[in-house]
């Protein structure tokens, strides 16, 4: 018998689909019930379709809707993964939260902060379970490092993804009906995406606050733009990003994000610097720190200052064990009444989603110092929060 939590699940497209097996298989071990989907393209709640991307999955006992709002009406469930392309959004949180429903919203909710802002108040004042999908918090090996670090001062951090516009496809929703891209690859669109930095970067972000337990306090950022000529092919998304984030304890992220076309390749290199050692991420995460009386009297080998912080092998921090991680963290820290096992609410996620587009504006104003809690509360940024289709 299934869980006694019911949920519902909006947007099964590319994420979604990630979702719906998660789901199924927390059904299958009496986790959630499974109760309700929502799409308003009929062919993506299909058995056919559905059971090409998700193992185990049956529509039996699952009710069908067009859209969030006849789910969250309908009183069939608890909780509910909102899984919307971010420029999409038009009050289904807030109208979610006022039914009291939990709140599972993927990253990023919107492309403007007013929008973000009126979220969390609703969550806020219903008082309800909330998560944003940083399941890169839920990966072993980034669990490790956040332990580890839990006594240490972080003094930088740097974290480059190498990518490619054809890895990051998104093609379940009908963009070229809404005036979007003809080959429904939104995530190369900066009007659906809001740049690689806002649609993807941000778990990077994320994952930097969480490994330092701190916050963003300012930004700095510069692209490199993709030449208008190969927009309508390519997307007009940026081809690299530099972005630098100033931490509230004094330390220094640095995040470079590259997305150029034809490449195929995809690369990363990470570390962090404590005050006395530096963190790589190779096949185990390690610490080069020395642990004995300093100075030595003689300089130590590398091998001599190597300690594991996590055992290898390590997989995909992106991948399906942390998305049902995360998945099961919230579903059970709901069942339970245990917030702890969430290991961020949709408050907490503010700070990460404000300073990506806070990134944006730096580079539009030619790498202009943005101080977080002033793009989120000053007038001098009214005009970059305010969502213009509102």
């Amino acid at each position: 018998m299934a869980g006694s939590l019911r949920v519902g699940l909006v947007g099964v497209g590319q994420r979604g689909l990630q979702h719906v097996q998660s789901l199924v298989e927390m059904q299958s071990d009496e986790i959630v019930q499974l109760a309700a989907l929502a799409d308003p393209y009929p062919e993506n709640l299909e058995d056919s379709k559905i059971n090409r991307f998700v193992e185990g999955y049956s529509s039996a006992n699952i009710t069908m809707f067009d859209s969030a709002d006849a789910m969250i009406e309908s009183g069939l469930v608890d909780a509910i993964w909102f899984v919307i392309p971010p420029n999409q959004h038009k009050g289904e949180i807030e109208r979610a939260a006022e039914r009291e429903i939990a709140i599972f919203a993927e990253k990023p909710q919107s492309l403007y902060l007013e929008d973000i802002i009126s979220q969390d108040a609703a969550i806020t004042k219903a008082g309800v379970p909330s998560t944003v999908g940083f399941q890169m918090r839920h990966d072993r090996g980034y669990i490790d490092i956040h332990n580890y670090l839990s006594d240490k001062w972080v003094a930088a951090m740097t974290m480059i993804a190498e990518g490619a516009v054809e890895g990051h496809g998104v093609k379940h929703t009908r963009t070229e009906e809404q005036g979007g891209p003809s080959n429904r690859v939104w995530t190369a669109n900066r009007a659906w995406s809001g740049t690689s930095i806002v649609e993807a970067g941000i778990h990077q972000t994320d994952i930097m606050r969480y490994w330092s337990d701190d916050d963003v306090e300012w930004v700095r950022a510069t692209y490199t733009d993709r030449p208008a000529e190969l927009h309508d092919t390519e997307g007009d998304n940026p081809i690299a990003y530099t972005v630098t984030y100033g931490m509230k304890k004094g330390g220094v992220a640095n995040l470079l994000f590259t997305k150029p076309a034809r490449s195929y390749y995809n690369g990363r290199f990470d570390y962090i610097i404590h005050t006395h050692g530096t963190i790589k991420l190779e096949d185990d995460f390690v610490d080069y720190t020395f642990e004995g009386d300093w100075p030595p009297a003689e300089n130590p080998t590398l091998a001599d200052v190597r300690k594991v912080v996590s055992p290898g092998p390590h997989y995909s921090a992106m991948g399906r064990d942390s998305t049902r991680g995360i998945s099961q963290s919230f579903a059970e820290s709901i069942s339970e009444n245990d917030p702890s096992k969430r290991l961020n609410s949709f408050n907490s996620s503010i700070n990460s989603l404000a300073s990506v587009l806070a990134a944006n504006i730096s580079n539009d104003l030619d790498g202009e110092k943005i101080v977080i809690d002033e793009f989120i509360n000053d007038h001098k940024y009214a005009q970059y929060r305010k969502n213009p289709n509102r």
